[in-house]
C-alpha cells in the first residue's frame, strides 16, 4: 500500500480558523469543492430516507443504485430469482451505490488531514469518538493496513464509513489503491446481500411489495422519525455543553 510519510503530510492538517471548517486561511477551489460536496452528499443522502419504501417493492435495482442500501439490495436478488430484474443489474448496481460517494470522503482526507476526521468523528472528542480517532490517526505501518482493512469492511457495525475513507486519504493512500479496496468491499457486501435475496426469493419480494403498498404512511414515520432524533440530538447536545 502506498502511502506518503508525515513530514509530506504536514500542509494537511492546517490551524483552523473557525472549528467547524477543516481549514485555515482562505479556501482554495479543492477546499470548496470538496466542502459543497460533503454537504451534497448528506443532503442526498438525507433526501432518498422517504424514498425508499416507495422503490423497493417497483425497482429496488433503481433503488439500490440510487442508495447501496443493503434492504434495496436484498429484494433486487429476490426479483432476480423471480426473473423480475436481471442478476447481474442488480449485483452491478448494488456495487455502484456502495461506492458512488466514497472517493469524496477520501479527498477530504486528503486535502484536510487530520481536522477533517476530528468533525466526522463527532464534537465531543472523548469516549467512542475518541477511540476512534486514537484508532485511525496514528501514522504507523500496522494502521495503515488497518484503514485499508477498514475500507474494505466499510459496512460492518461500528465501522464508520466517511471517518474511514478520510483517512484512508489521510494516510496517504493513492486514489486507485482505495478504490480497488473499496471495490472489493462492496462487491464482497453486494453479493453477500443480493445472494441473500436470490435465495429467499418470493416471500421477499412479498415483503417488499407490501412495503411499498404503505410507502405514503412510512415515508411520514421516517420523516417524522427523523426530525425528532435530530431535535433530541441537539438538545442533549446543548445540555452537555452547558454542563
Amino acid at each position: 500500500m502506498t502511502t506518503e510519510t508525515q513530514r509530506d503530510r504536514v500542509g494537511k492538517s492546517r490551524p483552523l480558523d473557525k472549528s467547524w471548517l477543516p481549514w485555515g486561511g482562505a479556501p482554495s477551489s479543492k477546499d470548496l469543492f470538496c466542502w459543497y460536496g460533503i454537504w451534497l452528499v448528506f443532503a442526498y443522502s438525507f433526501a432518498m430516507w422517504p424514498l425508499k419504501p416507495w422503490l423497493i417493492g417497483t425497482n429496488p435495482v433503481l433503488l439500490e443504485a440510487m442508495t447501496g442500501a443493503q434492504s434495496a439490495m436484498t429484494a433486487a436478488g429476490a426479483f432476480a430469482r423471480v426473473g423480475e430484474a436481471p442478476l447481474a443489474l442488480a449485483v452491478a448496481a448494488g456495487i455502484f451505490g456502495m461506492m458512488k460517494f466514497a472517493w469524496v470522503f477520501w479527498l477530504a482526507g486528503r486535502l484536510w488531514g487530520e481536522n477533517m476526521l476530528r468533525l466526522l468523528a463527532g464534537p465531543a472528542q472523548e469516549g467512542r469518538a475518541k477511540r476512534r480517532l486514537g484508532l485511525l490517526t496514528r501514522d504507523t505501518p500496522a494502521r495503515r493496513w488497518l484503514i485499508g482493512a477498514a475500507v474494505v469492511l466499510e459496512k460492518v457495525p461500528m465501522v464508520p464509513g466517511p471517518l474511514v475513507f478520510a483517512s484512508a486519504g489521510w494516510v496517504g493512500m493513492r486514489l486507485p489503491t482505495f478504490l480497488f479496496l473499496n471495490l472489493i468491499g462492496a462487491a464482497a457486501w453486494t453479493g453477500l446481500y443480493t445472494g441473500l435475496g436470490y435465495a429467499i426469493g418470493q416471500p421477499a419480494v412479498e415483503i417488499a411489495e407490501t412495503i411499498t403498498d404503505q410507502a405514503v404512511w412510512i415515508s411520514l414515520a421516517v420523516i417524522v422519525g427523523g426530525l425528532v432524533v435530530q431535535t433530541a440530538m441537539s438538545r442533549f447536545r446543548a445540555a452537555r455543553r452547558r454542563s
